[in-house]
């Protein structure tokens, strides 16, 4: 049997679309029109460009069972397989399901259809599709498929993924030497794995990935990571790894003993994580550092507490955050803070306040990016219900448009917020200037 996996990404060189991104629901990082938003979007989809981890772990899982299996991520398969499957997002639906609807007409006797969070949660925008694989799709090729015909309608993943399960990331057909996560991880290529899946935490409201992994968190052996780490530096070069857990080392022993082994067995590389600050702590950074860590992407969002609130999210102690922070700088660790525009409470006052406090924290690099309600969030739920939704064109759901109806802010003014912060906090010699120095 041959399939092809087929990721839409490519065929739009003008923008800076990565679907693994946002618990799979995907982001295109699009700042506007003017020259310094075209010009700060330009920066971003040239030096950003990380694998579609889920199909790296589908195809090893289709490849150990004897399948043959192809790859398309910048031209439209031309070829007859037996099954297509292509990766829905929430930024890109409308192009896949064109590229479904000709793939059927060309090729009627195969199978075409969709994974992904976002198809899950709005079928009727895949219409194209004749099967959509409603959960963890790698679980459902791992457990439960068997042949072809299977592949109707809406396929129900009936259990999650055991991560112990999951077989060593394979990227032989994947265009992995073009992988990289820049200026934050700088050795390339960059490859990425998982840890584990799943998130219990409050700000789920909005958040994608308890919608898309869960609230219970599910975590691999780590010495089956060290396992992975191994294959990927032999056979793929790999420089640096950026793990894609939702939030890495919510277990506090799980950082200690993954460091420790990657001490033990001698493993020099450069990794990055995505956790919360009130995680970390002197010793864990310490080792992890120790270990090769060297970048931290945490999710900031506010300083306000009262907006926090609002928005069902607990803020870490200033005091505490602040000392992470200045210990992370202090040893050369990153830290890449993640701030949102126009959550539930912002006005024009705070949205400037939280601009002045990013500034004041001088972490290597700021992410601003406007809340957006996800289809399958309680958040989407309440403004749907409450009418509050400006539209339902999910291209423009990328976090960088306001799609619903704010109390203190409209759509020209989150535009210009946007803008203004991401002026404010790069357009500093001294911040242009350590950005450049670490990249060289």
């Amino acid at each position: 049997m041959k399939i092809a996996l087929v990721d839409t990404s490519g065929l739009q060189r003008n923008l800076s679309i990565n679907k693994d991104l946002n618990g799979g629901y995907g982001t295109n990082d699009n700042f506007g029109n003017s020259i310094f938003a075209k010009l700060i979007t330009f920066i971003r989809s040239n030096s950003t460009n990380i694998p579609l981890l889920t199909f790296v772990y589908i195809y090893t899982i289709l490849k150990n069972k004897g399948y043959i299996v192809d790859f398309y991520y910048n031209k439209i398969p031309k070829t007859y397989y037996d099954i297509f499957i292509i990766y829905g997002s929430i930024v890109d639906y409308k192009i896949e399901n064109q590229i479904a609807g000709k793939l059927k007409q060309e090729f009627q006797n195969s199978k075409v259809g969709f994974i992904g969070t976002f198809p899950s949660q709005m079928p009727n925008l895949f219409s194209n599709g004749e099967y959509i694989i409603d959960g963890e799709a790698d679980a459902y090729f791992l457990y439960q498929f068997k042949n072809i015909d299977q592949l109707d309608g809406i396929v129900k993943v009936n259990t999650w993924m055991n991560m112990n399960d999951l077989p060593s990331p394979d990227y032989q057909i994947f265009p992995y030497k073009s992988y990289k996560y820049k200026p934050i991880l700088n050795k390339s290529p960059v490859l990425t794995i998982q840890a584990s899946r799943g998130c219990p935490y409050s700000c789920g409201y909005y958040c994608t990935y308890p919608t898309s992994q869960g609230q219970k968190v599910r975590y691999r052996k780590p010495d089956l990571i060290i396992d992975d780490i191994i294959m990927m530096k032999n056979l793929f070069s790999m420089k640096s790894l950026l793990f894609r857990d939702p939030i890495f080392g919510i277990d506090p022993n799980y950082p200690l003993l993954l460091s420790e082994k990657l001490i033990q067995n001698n493993i020099l590389i450069n990794w990055g994580i995505e956790t919360r600050i009130d995680l970390l702590n002197k010793e864990n950074v310490k080792l992890m550092k120790d270990a090769g860590l060297v970048s931290i992407n945490v999710g900031i969002e506010t300083n306000d507490d009262l907006i926090a609130k609002n928005n069902k999210r607990k803020l870490t102690k200033e005091s505490h955050q602040q000392e992470i922070i200045n210990f992370c700088q202090k040893i050369g660790i990153k830290i890449v803070g993640f701030f949102m525009i126009g959550l539930d409470g912002d006005t024009v006052d705070s949205v400037n306040t939280m601009i002045e406090y990013a500034i004041k924290q001088n972490i290597f690099m700021a992410r601003f990016s406007v809340s957006t309600p996800y289809p399958g969030t309680q958040y989407y739920d309440f403004l749907d219900n409450e009418g509050l939704l400006l539209h339902k064109n999910f291209e423009k759901y990328n976090q960088f448009s306001l799609v619903s109806k704010q109390e203190s802010l409209t759509s020209a003014q989150v535009n210009t917020l946007m803008l203004d912060a991401y002026r404010k906090y790069y357009m500093r010699l001294q911040k242009i200037f350590s950005i450049f120095m670490d990249s060289y």
